[in-house]
Order: structure tokens, then C-alpha cells, then sequence
């Protein structure tokens, strides 16, 4: 609020998805993408790009955030990835 009365602008509302994934060969190393495919749950294989060259790896969705605000999570989504799809 105070950055718009000091004549900022606030960005647009963001409502995202959000998972929280493990490959499979980085066991205990999480990694967080942007989720725009829908009937994604916990448990799920999906196919997340991996590494500078965005390398297609299947890994296993940890953890699944519905409908959050992309400002009030606790990680940078700026340069966040989205997964490709499910596997």
C-alpha cells in the first residue's frame, strides 16, 4: 500500500499453482515450478524442464499449492519454470 501512495504501481494480482517436485535422481533435493496443467496431485509423475538447457526429466510432484498469489509465496517466481506435462 505505501509504494502506491508514494506513486509506484502495484503489479497485477497473479493467482498461480505451484508444485514442489523431486527427480528421480536427485533423491531429497526439491525443486519448485509453476503448475498451469489442471488434475495434477501429490504422488504424480510429471515432466519438468531440468538444468540450464531445460532438459526434459521425470520427477514426482512432493507437494502441490492451489490458487496462491504469486506475491505471498516464499520463493521467486520471476525466472520460476513450468512443468511440461504429465508423464
Amino acid at each position: 500500500m505505501i509504494h502506491s501512495l508514494a506513486g509506484g504501481q502495484l503489479r497485477e494480482k497473479r493467482i498461480c499453482d505451484f508444485v514442489k517436485v523431486e527427480f528421480d535422481r536427485l533423491p531429497e533435493q526439491y525443486f519448485w515450478f509453476i503448475c498451469d496443467i489442471s488434475g495434477i496431485k501429490e504422488g504424480d509423475k510429471i515432466i519438468a524442464p531440468f538444468g540450464k538447457l531445460d532438459e526434459p526429466r521425470i520427477a514426482k510432484v512432493v507437494q502441490l499449492l492451489k490458487n496462491v498469489d504469486a506475491q505471498n509465496v516464499p520463493f521467486r517466481t520471476r525466472n520460476m519454470k513450468s512443468i511440461y506435462k504429465k508423464a
